[in-house]
């Protein structure tokens, strides 16, 4: 009798690791223990209004709504999701500082991703156009640029202006945080169509739909 309950609670048992063995192979335990964490930075804010647009748009304003619409979507594909700034607020008494505190944030909270939002600006209006900045010489930063330029390009609301890196334009941002990261120029607010599309409900909605996708896809790219 004794003998055949130890067989039995054996057989328990090794129908337990199977189980486990089985959901970690599917990712479904995974996932609960390794949720993706991304950290959105909106740009500018406070005093540091950013550029200013064709019709007295402000880039600050623009940037944080495009954030806090992008954080949303992104949590209800089950990211965990940090900002630098969720209000008009300065993060430091100078550019030096405010920078500084972003740096800080991104990399204490050392995310799989970090998104910096932010909108061009140009002393000459005909100039358009969306662009990805990624850390130089990091395949991974570049994979997602790519993957997040393609979506937002595929729209056309815009001139596609493609993916650079920090060889063609020094950026603290990425140069000096750790974890894999683009900094985005979603359009030229000096520019009237730019600045149309980007101020528009439909255009932000469309747009963050293009930035979720593009992530998507470079997670699924990596695994």
């Amino acid at each position: 009798m004794k003998k055949g309950i130890l067989i039995a609670s054996f057989i328990i048992i090794i129908l337990g690791f199977i189980f486990i063995f089985k959901y970690f192979n599917r990712g479904e335990l995974g996932q609960v223990i390794s949720k993706r964490i991304i950290v959105i930075d909106a740009g500018h804010g406070g005093v540091d209004t950013g550029s200013i647009g064709y019709s007295n748009t402000l880039e600050k304003d623009v940037t944080l709504n495009i954030s806090l619409k992008l954080g949303q979507k992104l949590e209800e594909n089950g990211f965990d999701i940090y900002y630098t700034r969720e209000e008009d607020v300065s993060l430091g008494d100078s550019e030096f500082y405010d920078l500084n505190s972003r740096i800080k944030i991104i990399n204490n909270l050392k995310p799989d991703v970090f998104l910096s939002i932010h909108l061009n600006g140009s002393e000459y209006e005909s100039a358009r156009g969306v662009e990805t900045y990624t850390r130089s010489l990091d395949n991974k930063s570049y994979l997602l640029g790519e993957c997040i330029q393609d979506e937002l390009s595929s729209i056309e609301y815009t001139t596609d202006r493609g993916v650079k890196t920090t060889k063609d334009r020094r950026l603290a941002i990425l140069n000096r945080t750790k974890y894999v990261g683009v900094l985005l120029e979603l359009g030229f607010i000096t520019n009237e169509s730019d600045e149309e599309y980007l101020i528009s409900v439909s255009g932000q909605d469309i747009i963050v739909g293009c930035i979720v996708s593009g992530v998507l896809d470079y997670f699924n790219k990596i695994q």
